[in-house]
């Protein structure tokens, strides 16, 4: 079970591009731009996805979903968050899904941050 301190570490978490410039090592916009339209495009089809399963009972199918969000999570600086869906994902791989209110919460974030990206 997630203590309060865990909660607050991912909430307070905000999504970044800074691992795109550390990739290319300078900031260089055009990519950022094609990067981010990528990520936008991929966030929204596994969101759609990741809904889809949670709300039809799928939680098996669900964790698949949530592992290629985890790494979008990874990509936009989101360490603690990363971790919270790590530990969702495993316990979605046993059918339990009572990190989806706390999951949705940073999928709200991220989704939040894309659009103004």
């Amino acid at each position: 079970m997630l203590g309060m301190d865990d909660t607050a570490n991912y909430i307070e978490e905000t999504p970044n591009l800074s691992y795109v410039v550390e990739l290319v090592g300078t900031s260089d916009f055009d990519f950022e731009q094609k990067f981010v339209a990528i990520l936008k495009q991929e966030f929204t089809s596994d969101l759609g996805k990741y809904l889809f399963h949670i709300k039809n009972e799928e939680p098996r199918a669900a964790a698949e979903i949530v592992h290629k969000l985890k790494h979008k999570l990874s990509v936009l600086g989101m360490k603690e968050s990363f971790i919270l869906a790590e530990r969702h994902q495993m316990e979605l791989q046993t059918g339990n899904t009572e990190l989806d209110s706390e999951f949705k919460k940073i999928l709200k974030v991220v989704d939040t941050f894309l659009e103004t990206a």
